[in-house]
């Protein structure tokens, strides 16, 4: 049971060490690319996050809703893509409904109308992939400076739960090997005292 619990212990803390490891990584590159790099929407080998701020796309995808981006070679009739409207400096992530010469020509599944633009492939930062519905709002937080010591803290937390566990474990093993000792101690005493009486 001690074993188990330990191996547990063990495991949730790098477990959540991991996590909170990768949320730190990523949202140091993702300042430094921002910032210092201009880039809206960084990508690491081919992928990027971004939070929705409209529910032009519903009910496929609601505002608030993180979604998963990959950059694609080529682009199809269909796919929900997210570009950069120039005129607006915005990310825009709307359904492809054709294809022109000239890029492509998107409309927002909830919307009455076509994008009044054609979409060129260079403003495409990527397709759709995966949606975590109403994570977005966590994974704003946690790219603000207040975020980000949140997440130190809860490290910090997580150490000091794990480090509690293993001195509690270990304390009450302690303990109970000692008390056997001192049974097995008085049991040998006993013994004695009983294999010295006069039995007559």
């Amino acid at each position: 049971m001690k074993k188990a619990l330990r191996a547990i212990g063990i495991a949730l803390r790098v477990l959540a060490f991991t996590l909170i490891g990768l949320l730190l990584v990523y949202n140091i590159y993702t300042l430094v690319a921002r910032h210092a790099f201009g880039v809206g929407i960084p990508t690491v080998f081919g992928y990027g996050f971004a939070v929705v701020e409209t529910g032009s796309m519903e009910p496929a995808i609601a505002a608030g809703d993180c979604i998963l981006i990959h950059a694609e070679e080529d682009y199809a009739v269909g796919d929900v893509i997210t570009f950069l409207d120039a005129d607006r400096g915005q990310y825009v992530t709307h359904r492809i409904v054709l294809r022109a010469a000239d890029g492509f020509i998107t409309k927002g599944d909830a919307n009455s109308g076509q994008d009044p633009f054609t979409v060129p492939q260079s403003a495409v930062v990527g397709k759709v992939v995966g949606v975590l519905g109403g994570f977005g709002k966590f994974i704003a937080f946690v790219q603000t400076p207040f975020g980000i010591l949140v997440l130190l803290a809860a490290g910090a937390a997580v150490w000091g739960a794990a480090a509690l566990l293993s001195f509690l474990l270990r304390r009450r093993a302690e303990q109970k090997q000692a008390a056997g000792g001192e049974k097995a101690e008085n049991a040998a005493e006993e013994k004695g005292e009983s294999g010295g009486k006069d039995l007559r």
